[in-house]
């Protein structure tokens, strides 16, 4: 069977891209075509990637199901309503290989255990793992999007009768796939909530440089994890935000960090390219911070590769920082600290920063317009966002409990 997966590309001038491949064959130009469309718009590459995996899992869904889509269209016939219910069906469920990048993580064997294969089929059968209802709205947007698409492009090389036929049957099919969306909630677009200030603390002792709880050996690994932890606490930036600082981003006699969007920087050596999703912005620190931040940056000179880019935050060897490697020192942290309430993630670090925020603004009594433009601000929102509801779950949880609370002790309870 035909496999298709999502492919990172990158061309000449830095400018990042996807394309949908065949696996060993060339990319789909229908698909191509769309994805340009993205491209033209200024959309973030990531965005245009994400957008090509759920079209790859689309077009393996037309594989086995034998549908050739192109050439149904050129017959003025699209997909049937039970096809529909099918292809809906199969969007609540993961696909974990669909991009190049997971199919590289696959070792090829030249002898392969039937045993196993038996196993793994067996357990594929039985374990259908659901994605969220987020993730199974967006892939169903994006196959009705893709399906407008290529109708229109193909209908518009038909006679008429066919042209108007094929578009008035896609548009009934099309109404009932846009009806399969399900409704996502502000609850489940954003889950997570930050760690209560005893996990806060306890992160912080683990991962202090000089501590014996310290997962990592080599003192340069030790102080760079501890201040990629610090500085995610600090200032609530995004792991993206964090791995695209450089060092003209820092100002050597004040403490600011400038936030700078460079979409598609050709200095950049990695295919996946971190890019803030906010404005850019400057960032203050306290002189300890920004003290720590710069013996950092002095171990970091010591490192060949490191000197031959420009970016803060580097590897062991020198090279710049992707968005697996923060993820694999949380996968550490989590391990080195296995009491903590929650699963802790470099975006655990941001809505922790919201929490603490919201804490010291009651502090300071900030009425709630002011609260909301500072946070704002510091996080890279436009003026009138309402962001601050996804990352304050925690804080607005607590003073739901309190208020109730307070209200309980009206009520006439006896004693018992």
């Amino acid at each position: 069977m035909t496999k298709f997966v999502a492919k990172r590309i990158q061309f000449r001038n830095g400018e990042r891209h996807a394309v949908l491949s065949r696996v060993g064959g060339v990319p789909v130009h229908e698909v191509t075509l769309f994805l340009a469309r993205f491209r033209t718009k200024g959309r973030r590459p990531n965005t245009v990637y994400q957008v090509c995996a759920i079209l790859a899992l689309l077009y393996r869904w037309l594989t086995e199901a034998e549908i050739d889509l192109l050439g149904r269209l050129r017959n003025g016939q699209f997909l049937t309503i039970p096809e529909i219910h099918r292809l809906a069906d199969l969007a609540q469920y993961r696909a974990d290989d669909l991009t190049g990048e997971d199919e590289a993580k696959v070792p090829l064997r030249q002898v392969v255990d039937i045993n196993t294969v038996r196993k793994r089929r067996k357990k594929v059968d039985v374990e259908r793992l659901p994605v969220g209802v987020a993730n199974h709205a967006m892939r169903l947007r994006y196959f009705a999007r893709y399906f407008e698409f290529i109708v229109g492009y193909v209908a518009a090389t038909l006679p008429r009768p066919a042209r108007v036929q094929l578009e008035e049957d896609a548009k009934r099919v099309l109404e009932v796939l846009r009806a399969q969306i399900p409704e996502v909630r502000a609850g489940e677009r954003g889950s997570r909530e930050g760690m209560s200030a005893d996990d806060q603390n306890h992160l912080l002792a683990v991962v202090r440089p000089d501590s014996p709880q310290n997962p990592w050996k080599r003192p340069f690994v030790r102080q760079r994890n501890w201040l990629i932890v610090m500085l995610l606490l600090a200032t609530g930036m995004r792991r993206g935000e964090l791995l695209s600082i450089r060092l003209d981003d820092l100002r050597p006699n004040k403490p600011l960090i400038d936030i700078v969007r460079r979409l598609h920087d050709p200095d950049d050596p990695r295919m996946l390219q971190p890019t803030p999703k906010t404005r850019e912005r400057s960032v203050e620190l306290r002189p300890a911070i920004m003290k720590a931040v710069w013996e950092y940056i002095a171990m970091r000179g010591r490192l060949t590769a490191a000197r031959r880019h420009p970016y803060l935050i580097v590897a062991d060897e020198g090279a710049p920082f992707g968005y697996k490697t923060v993820d694999r020192i949380f996968a550490d942290i989590r391990r080195a600290c296995p009491g903590l309430e929650i699963d802790l993630s470099s975006h655990v670090m941001r809505h922790t920063w919201n929490d603490r925020f919201s804490e010291q603004a009651e502090l300071m009594a900030l009425s709630e317009v002011a609260e909301e433009r500072a946070r704002n601000e510091q996080q890279g929102w436009a003026d009138n966002s309402k962001s601050a509801a996804t990352y304050t779950r925690r804080y607005a949880a607590s003073k739901g409990r309190e208020l109730s609370l307070k209200l309980q002790e009206k009520l006439d309870v006896p004693d018992q």
